[in-house]
Protein backbone atom coordinates (compact mmCIF):
# COMPACT_ATOMS: atom_id res chain seq x y z
CA UNK A 1 0.00 0.00 0.00
CA UNK A 2 1.51 3.59 -0.85
CA UNK A 3 0.85 6.96 1.13
CA UNK A 4 -2.20 7.79 -0.83
CA UNK A 5 -4.01 4.59 -0.35
CA UNK A 6 -3.20 5.09 3.79
CA UNK A 7 -4.50 9.00 3.45
CA UNK A 8 -7.35 7.30 2.03
CA UNK A 9 -7.75 4.64 4.78
CA UNK A 10 -7.39 6.96 7.60
CA UNK A 11 -9.24 9.72 5.68
CA UNK A 12 -12.50 7.46 5.35
CA UNK A 13 -12.08 5.92 9.21
CA UNK A 14 -12.19 9.54 10.10
CA UNK A 15 -15.13 10.11 8.23
CA UNK A 16 -16.91 7.05 9.26
CA UNK A 17 -15.79 7.86 13.30
CA UNK A 18 -17.66 11.14 12.45
CA UNK A 19 -20.71 9.49 11.09
CA UNK A 20 -20.82 7.40 14.15
CA UNK A 21 -20.95 10.56 16.81
CA UNK A 22 -23.10 12.39 14.52
CA UNK A 23 -25.70 9.85 15.04
CA UNK A 24 -25.30 9.34 18.64
CA UNK A 25 -25.31 12.67 19.52
CA UNK A 26 -28.94 13.33 16.64
CA UNK A 27 -29.81 10.41 18.98
CA UNK A 28 -29.47 11.60 22.51
CA UNK A 29 -30.93 15.16 21.58
CA UNK A 30 -34.04 13.67 20.10
CA UNK A 31 -34.37 11.55 23.27
CA UNK A 32 -33.08 14.45 25.63
CA UNK A 33 -36.22 16.78 23.65
CA UNK A 34 -38.93 14.37 23.52
CA UNK A 35 -38.25 14.03 27.21
CA UNK A 36 -38.05 18.16 27.71
CA UNK A 37 -41.98 17.80 26.68
CA UNK A 38 -43.16 15.38 28.62
CA UNK A 39 -46.63 15.54 30.02
CA UNK A 40 -47.20 14.62 33.84
CA UNK A 41 -50.77 14.03 35.37
CA UNK A 42 -51.49 14.32 39.50
CA UNK A 43 -54.98 13.69 40.55
CA UNK A 44 -55.48 15.38 44.06
CA UNK A 45 -58.28 15.33 46.28
CA UNK A 46 -59.11 18.96 47.34
CA UNK A 47 -61.01 20.07 49.90
CA UNK A 48 -62.31 23.83 50.75
CA UNK A 49 -64.74 24.78 52.63
CA UNK A 50 -67.40 27.78 52.43
CA UNK A 51 -67.33 29.48 48.59
CA UNK A 52 -64.28 27.58 47.46
CA UNK A 53 -64.72 24.19 45.27
CA UNK A 54 -63.98 20.85 46.57
CA UNK A 55 -63.67 17.76 44.39
CA UNK A 56 -61.15 15.73 42.54
CA UNK A 57 -58.57 17.26 40.44
CA UNK A 58 -55.98 17.21 37.50
CA UNK A 59 -53.25 18.98 36.68
CA UNK A 60 -50.27 18.84 34.32
CA UNK A 61 -47.34 19.20 35.99
CA UNK A 62 -45.27 18.31 33.16
CA UNK A 63 -43.63 20.61 30.12
CA UNK A 64 -45.71 19.48 27.32
CA UNK A 65 -49.66 18.73 26.35
CA UNK A 66 -50.90 15.70 27.23
CA UNK A 67 -52.94 13.49 24.91
CA UNK A 68 -55.89 11.58 26.79
CA UNK A 69 -55.88 8.14 24.93
CA UNK A 70 -58.35 6.63 27.22
CA UNK A 71 -60.37 6.98 30.93
CA UNK A 72 -61.44 4.09 33.55
CA UNK A 73 -63.77 4.86 36.33
CA UNK A 74 -64.57 2.36 39.15
CA UNK A 75 -67.47 2.41 41.92
CA UNK A 76 -66.70 0.98 45.05
CA UNK A 77 -63.94 -1.66 42.61
CA UNK A 78 -66.84 -2.11 40.20
CA UNK A 79 -66.06 -0.75 36.86
CA UNK A 80 -68.14 1.36 35.34
CA UNK A 81 -66.73 2.73 32.04
CA UNK A 82 -64.96 5.85 30.63
CA UNK A 83 -65.24 9.59 32.42
CA UNK A 84 -67.76 11.12 30.15
CA UNK A 85 -71.31 12.83 30.26
CA UNK A 86 -73.42 9.19 30.02
CA UNK A 87 -70.85 7.72 32.70
CA UNK A 88 -71.80 10.88 34.92
CA UNK A 89 -75.82 10.65 34.32
CA UNK A 90 -75.91 6.73 35.57
CA UNK A 91 -73.75 7.66 38.55
CA UNK A 92 -75.31 10.88 39.69
CA UNK A 93 -78.80 9.59 40.50
CA UNK A 94 -77.75 7.76 43.59
CA UNK A 95 -76.08 11.14 45.20
CA UNK A 96 -77.68 13.51 47.47
CA UNK A 97 -76.34 16.49 45.24
CA UNK A 98 -74.96 16.53 41.81
CA UNK A 99 -71.80 18.20 41.54
CA UNK A 100 -70.81 19.41 38.40
CA UNK A 101 -68.48 17.58 36.32
CA UNK A 102 -65.57 17.73 33.69
CA UNK A 103 -65.91 14.60 30.94
CA UNK A 104 -62.47 13.80 29.50
CA UNK A 105 -62.39 11.91 26.13
CA UNK A 106 -59.92 10.47 23.84
CA UNK A 107 -58.08 12.45 21.47
CA UNK A 108 -58.42 15.62 23.69
CA UNK A 109 -55.11 17.37 24.43
CA UNK A 110 -54.64 18.60 28.43
CA UNK A 111 -52.33 21.73 27.94
CA UNK A 112 -49.40 22.18 30.21
CA UNK A 113 -49.89 23.67 32.90
CA UNK A 114 -53.58 22.88 33.33
CA UNK A 115 -55.24 22.42 35.97
CA UNK A 116 -58.91 21.14 36.22
CA UNK A 117 -61.78 20.03 38.53
CA UNK A 118 -62.93 16.49 37.23
CA UNK A 119 -65.79 16.27 39.67
CA UNK A 120 -66.38 19.02 42.19
CA UNK A 121 -68.92 20.54 44.66
CA UNK A 122 -68.66 24.58 45.31
CA UNK A 123 -69.83 25.16 48.30
CA UNK A 124 -68.87 22.46 50.52
CA UNK A 125 -70.16 21.93 53.82
CA UNK A 126 -68.86 18.61 55.79
CA UNK A 127 -72.36 18.65 57.72
CA UNK A 128 -73.75 18.24 54.30
CA UNK A 129 -71.66 17.20 51.82
CA UNK A 130 -69.38 14.54 53.91
CA UNK A 131 -70.77 11.64 51.31
CA UNK A 132 -69.13 13.73 48.65
CA UNK A 133 -65.82 13.47 50.10
CA UNK A 134 -66.06 10.18 50.79
CA UNK A 135 -67.11 9.48 47.09
CA UNK A 136 -64.06 10.82 46.02
CA UNK A 137 -61.61 9.88 48.66
CA UNK A 138 -62.62 5.92 48.87
CA UNK A 139 -65.46 5.12 46.38
CA UNK A 140 -65.03 6.60 43.03
CA UNK A 141 -61.85 6.22 41.37
CA UNK A 142 -60.70 8.06 37.66
CA UNK A 143 -58.03 6.90 36.27
CA UNK A 144 -56.40 8.75 32.71
CA UNK A 145 -54.13 7.13 30.41
CA UNK A 146 -52.27 9.44 28.26
CA UNK A 147 -48.73 10.08 26.32
CA UNK A 148 -47.33 13.12 24.62
CA UNK A 149 -47.95 14.06 20.70
CA UNK A 150 -44.91 11.55 20.53
CA UNK A 151 -46.75 8.84 21.04
CA UNK A 152 -46.10 5.07 22.85
CA UNK A 153 -45.43 6.26 26.47
CA UNK A 154 -48.66 4.88 27.71
CA UNK A 155 -48.57 7.22 31.13
CA UNK A 156 -51.14 6.95 33.29
CA UNK A 157 -52.44 9.21 36.61
CA UNK A 158 -54.79 7.80 39.23
CA UNK A 159 -55.76 9.43 42.34
CA UNK A 160 -53.49 9.29 45.16
CA UNK A 161 -54.83 6.77 48.27
CA UNK A 162 -56.44 8.50 51.10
Amino acid sequence: MDGNGIISLSATAVAMGSLGVSWIQARTVRTHNRKSVRPHLQMRQVKNYGDRTTGLQVINVGLGPALITGTAVTLDGRPIGQWNKETYETLAPDWPAAPSMYALFDGIAFPQGACQYLIHLDEYDDATHAWFWELICRRLSIVIDYESFYGGENLRASPPPI
